[in-house]
């Protein structure tokens, strides 16, 4: 859209100056806008639109609940910024008018959703006003009558999206999603029965929302979060299962919010600059095929533009990518903090089988499991690439394999990334390359592993649980109070004289420490010397660290995410 801004303003330059040449009283004003709607939150909040014109603006509104940057504008390419105050009434709407002179003008609406936040019921097969569990609605009727801050409540049952995407194509039935273009609460879990004051409980009353279609076809997105970022709000999943995505389709996009939105990115759920926070949500079973176009990434979950994303006790388990990289999940400059979390038995055919960052990706673990996963090339269970950074904490990273001599079985860092492992377990992990531990390769790449045990995983003989490919051999790791291999290192971060662990006698079918003379029982940290290193961090690490993966207090100096 900018070049085609762009090139009409030159255009009408060249007619302009063209006309001025043969006659100066023929000049013709112009003025151009690029939108003619703009949609927005019931709270504070700023927006802006472009204008284009050959001479200066002047700007005005007819309300006084927008608040204009600038009454002027210079001629050319400009963009007209406002601001908004919080709407506590009904839904209003106010004109901002941008002028050349009384004859040339051009309107702008301003809609701004209802300040009330209505709560609704919803049932499969609802079809009453969602005012009580006894006249449930449609979901998709909630979902466009919801304003931010409303409340969505899911009786069980299973749930197929029959709305298109905002900008989608409704000739395309793939482009039928739930998309959650607002900040509000959406909780399942409640039984057939329930009575208004009930409380969730998503095991017993599962709550699918399905991407597999009446047609037989799959939805690009099971789940489509597009809200944008207010202060104080986000959108929270709660008691959902989101299965039968297929991202494919790759290089088509659709637009939202000045985001694209890739039709084969996040097979399971796509969120796209948003504030999220899920829990008890379970992503399992979704896909990323080449089944229309170019090969989808990231079976599970894609998470791009800036987005913020906070699993609690959620399940990505089971997605698989028959043709390309992510399985699990895949950061793309945003951020993914979890707790209690699985990324698990996932698998992609090429890099990234578990939990991906790339680029410029954050991703904090406490107290989970990345386990189970597989792929063809780098990084099996955790792969991280591009400036993107790590840290985990209390976690297992058990039994990753990949069939690629590249290297990278539970971590791989890649082009000048960085991974810190606190108190967490990484064994029986496979690969036909180096380093089915932890693998560093391309650039600088920062190795920090405390209280932690990384050992008894299988790798080319040449190679060892923590490697490093040639450009990174120089690139000293920090090794405190750790395990690494059959090697012990203390708090110092000095190898320990005479000292030596056993992965097949010192380690427990559970992945617990065991044995009279296991240094992973003598050389660790407690829960207090952990706090201490937490606080190191900006910002202080959680306070999960003081105790195990689940959470039994560290008492004694016990390395690993187990500690019993």
């Amino acid at each position: 859209m900018k070049y085609l801004f762009a090139n009409i303003f030159i255009l009408l330059l060249i007619v302009n100056m063209s006309s001025c040449k043969k006659d100066n009283k023929s000049f013709e004003e112009k003025l151009l806008s690029t939108t003619e709607l703009i949609e927005v939150g019931s709270k504070t909040g700023t927006y802006q639109f472009g204008v284009l014109s050959n001479q200066n603006m002047l700007l005005e509104t007819d309300v006084d609940w927008i608040t204009l940057d600038t009454t002027e504008l210079a001629k050319g390419k400009r963009q007209v910024s406002f601001q908004v105050a919080d709407n506590k009434e009904d839904e209003r709407s106010g004109i901002i008018t941008v002028k050349v002179n009384e004859n040339l003008s051009t309107q702008v609406l301003v809609s701004q959703e209802s300040g009330k936040v209505p709560v609704f019921y919803v049932s499969p097969e609802g079809n009453g006003d969602g005012s009580s569990w006894s006249s449930p609605t449609a979901f998709h009727t909630a979902m466009e009558k919801a304003t931010s801050g409303s409340t969505i409540h899911l009786m069980e049952g299973v749930y197929k999206p029959v709305k298109t995407i905002r900008n989608g194509d409704a000739s395309v039935e793939s482009d039928k999603t739930f998309e959650v273009s607002k900040n509000i609460s959406i909780i399942g879990g409640y039984a057939k029965d329930a009575m208004i004051g009930a409380k969730p409980n998503a095991s017993l009353y599962k709550t699918v929302l399905d991407g597999n279609l009446a047609s037989g076809k799959q939805a690009f997105h099971t789940v489509t979060i597009t809200a944008i970022k207010e202060a104080e709000s986000r959108v929270y999943l709660e008691g959902l299962q989101i299965t039968g995505g297929n991202a494919t389709d790759r290089s088509t996009n659709i637009s939202i919010n000045g985001l694209n939105f890739s039709r084969g990115q996040g097979g399971g759920v796509a969120v796209g600059g948003s504030e999220v926070h899920m829990k008890n949500v379970e992503i399992i079973n979704n896909k990323a095929t080449a089944d229309k176009g170019t090969v989808g990434f990231a079976a599970g979950l894609y998470g791009f533009g800036s987005a913020n994303v906070t699993m609690e006790n959620c399940k990505v388990n089971d997605n698989e990518n028959t043709g390309n990289n992510g399985g699990g999940v895949w950061m793309h400059t945003s951020n993914l903090t979890a707790y209690n979390s699985q990324f698990n038995r996932n698998y992609a055919k090429g890099t990234a089988g578990g939990v991906h960052g790339y680029p410029n990706a954050n991703i904090t673990l406490y107290n989970s499991e990345v386990s189970y996963n597989s792929n063809t090339s780098y990084g099996a269970g955790l792969y991280l690439r591009e400036n993107s950074k790590a840290i985990i904490v209390n976690c297992l990273m058990v039994e990753n394999t990949s069939t690629s001599k590249n290297g990278g079985g539970a971590v791989m860092l890649y082009d000048a990334s960085s991974v810190d492992i606190i108190s967490s377990t990484i064994t029986g992990n496979k690969v036909a390359g180096p380093g089915a531990g932890v693998y560093r390769r391309s650039k600088v790449n920062n190795l920090t592993v405390i209280n932690s045990i990384i050992s008894g995983n299988i790798q080319d003989n040449a190679s060892t649980d923590v490697d490093a490919y040639s450009d990174n051999a120089g690139i000293p790791a920090v090794l405190k109070s750790s395990v690494i291999a059959s090697q012990v290192y203390g708090e110092a971060g000095t190898l320990v004289s005479g000292a030596s662990f056993n992965p097949g006698t010192m380690l427990s079918a559970q992945y617990i420490p065991i044995g009279s003379s296991n240094p992973a029982l003598t050389y660790g940290l407690t829960g207090s010397s952990l706090s201490n290193v937490g606080q190191t961090y900006k910002p202080a690490l959680d306070d999960r660290i003081k105790s195990d993966k689940n959470a039994n207090e560290r008492t004694q100096t016990v390395m690993g995410a187990l500690i019993k």
